[in-house]
C-alpha cells in the first residue's frame, strides 16, 4: 500500500512554511520539503514507506542531487544526539534559545524546529534580510535573549564571513555560546578571525542522509586551535576506508528515494554508509576526531550548497539544443571566491565562422536562463573562446 507524499514548498524559513510541516507531522503524514525555485525532473505521489517522515534533497555522494528519506525516530536520535553533546558541555536543554538562519529544505534548517521541540526549548527563525541588518540583528537578539542562559545558532561559512566583514555582525556572533559551522570547511584566515574575537564556533560534519551532524567540535577546542570537525557523536561510527572516503554507521542513517518512488538503503548490508568524502581520523586525548579533507567527485561548495557540473552540464546541453546555439563544446569548473569559498565559470567554444553579433545575442540568452537558476549556481565568469583564434572575452555576471 502506498502512502500520499505532501509537498511543502519553501523560499527560507519562514514562520507558516514551519507549521505547515509541524502540522503534517503531527497528523503522522510524509512530507517533502522542497525549495520552491527548485524543478523537480519526477515530483513523487506517493510512496510505500509508512509516517510521519521527512524528505529532503540531498547533495549526495555521486555527482548528482538525490532525494533522502526520514523517519521522524531519525530526526528525533539526531536531536536528542546534540542536546546530550551539549548537556555533557554544561547546557541546560530548557533553558536553550536556538536562532534559525538556514533555510528549511537543508537538513540543518530543519533540524533547530526538531531540537526546540526535543529539548524543550524556544526558537526563533531569522530571515535572510534581517541577517544581512546587522545592526537590527544585533538590537533583536539581544531583546530575545531575555533570561535565556544558553544562546546557539548554526551557519554556513558564507553568512559567517559575511558578519565578520561587519561590526555589529562581530557583535552579535560574540552574543552565542556555540555556533555550528557545517556546509563547507572554513578557511584558515576565518578560523583566525574567530579565535581572535573570541567567537564560540563548533566545525562540524554531517550530511542529509545522517540527519544532520555526527561529529562536532567543542567550541574551546575551536578556541585553543584545534584544527578538525570534531569528536564522533555517541549514536555514530566513522572508519575510513582503503579509497581513504568517510564511511559511516548510525543508526538513523535515512534510505535513498530511487525512479517509481522505489527506496533503497544507504547503508550496506552491514550498516556502513560510504559517503563521497575524503577524510583522516585522529586521536587526541583519547578521543577520536575528524578531519575532513574534501569531496572525491568533482562536486563542490558553493556558499554552503553543493554544485554538481553533471547537473549544469545537463541543464545547458538541453537548453543549447533547445535554443540552437551554436556552440561546439563547453567546459563547467569552480573559480575561488572570497565571500562564497567557489564560484562557477563556465568557457564555451563556439562553432567555426560563428560571427560576434551571434555570440553576443547567444551569451543574452544563456545569461538570463542562468539568472532562473539558484543562487549558488549562477555561473560568476563566463569566457568565450573562439576555436578559430586565441580570442576570448570575459562575461563576469554581478555578484548576488
Amino acid at each position: 500500500m502506498k502512502n500520499k507524499i505532501h509537498t511543502i514548498e519553501v523560499e527560507n524559513n519562514e514562520t507558516r512554511s514551519v507549521e505547515k510541516i509541524l502540522e503534517k507531522i503531527k497528523e503522522n503524514k510524509i512530507i517533502y520539503v522542497k525549495n520552491k525555485f527548485y524543478e523537480d525532473e519526477d515530483v513523487l505521489d506517493s510512496i510505500t514507506e509508512n509516517g510521519p517522515a521527512i524528505i529532503l534533497n540531498s547533495s549526495g555522494s555521486s555527482g548528482k542531487p538525490r532525494q533522502c528519506f526520514h523517519h521522524l525516530d531519525n530526526i528525533k536520535l539526531s536531536a536528542a544526539t546534540s542536546g546530550q553533546w551539549l548537556i555533557e558541555q554544561g547546557f541546560e536543554l530548557q533553558n536553550c534559545l536556538i536562532l534559525n538562519t538556514l533555510p528549511l529544505n537543508h537538513i540543518s534548517g530543519l533540524m533547530p524546529i526538531f531540537r526546540s521541540q526535543t529539548w524543550g526549548c524556544d526558537c526563533i527563525n531569522i530571515s535572510p534580510n534581517l541577517i544581512k541588518k546587522t545592526r537590527e540583528l544585533l538590537l533583536f537578539t539581544i531583546k530575545s535573549k531575555k533570561n535565556k542562559n544558553n544562546l546557539i545558532t548554526s551557519l554556513v561559512p558564507t553568512q559567517l564571513k559575511r558578519l565578520l566583514a561587519q561590526k555589529d555582525g562581530i557583535s552579535w556572533l560574540k552574543i552565542f555560546d556555540l555556533i555550528w559551522v557545517g556546509g563547507a570547511s572554513i578557511s584558515r584566515e576565518t578560523a583566525e578571525q574567530c579565535i581572535e574575537e573570541k567567537i564560540k564556533l563548533a566545525p562540524c560534519y554531517g550530511s542529509t542522509e545522517t540527519a544532520a551532524m555526527v561529529t562536532s567540535l567543542k567550541p574551546k577546542e575551536f578556541l585553543m586551535g584545534f584544527k578538525n570537525v570534531g569528536e564522533i557523536l555517541p549514536d555514530t561510527k566513522i572508519r575510513i576506508n582503503a579509497q581513504g572516503l568517510i564511511e559511516i554507521k548510525s543508526a538513523r542513517i535515512g534510505i535513498e528515494i530511487k525512479d517509481s518512488s522505489k527506496t533503497e538503503n544507504f547503508k550496506n548490508k552491514n550498516g556502513w554508509w560510504q559517503t563521497g568524502d575524503l577524510g583522516e581520523i585522529n586521536q587526541i586525548n583519547n578521543s577520536l576526531y575528524l578531519n575532513f579533507l574534501g569531496r572525491s567527485d568533482n562536486a563542490f561548495n558553493s556558499g554552503g550548497e553543493i554544485v554538481f557540473p553533471k547537473v549544469i552540464e545537463s541543464r545547458l546541453n538541453d537548453f543549447i539544443m533547445k535554443e540552437n546555439i551554436p556552440i561546439n563544446k563547453f567546459n563547467i569548473s569552480k573559480v575561488s571566491d572570497k565571500l562564497w569559498g567557489n564560484k562557477i565559470k563556465i568557457i564555451v567554444e563556439y562553432k567555426e565562422h560563428t560571427n560576434h553579433k551571434n555570440i553576443e545575442n547567444s551569451l543574452n540568452l544563456l545569461k538570463k536562463f542562468s539568472q532562473s537558476w539558484p543562487k549558488h549556481e549562477k555561473p560568476e565568469k563566463w569566457i568565450v573562446k573562439k576555436n578559430t583564434s586565441a580570442e576570448k572575452i570575459n562575461y563576469k555576471f554581478k555578484k548576488e
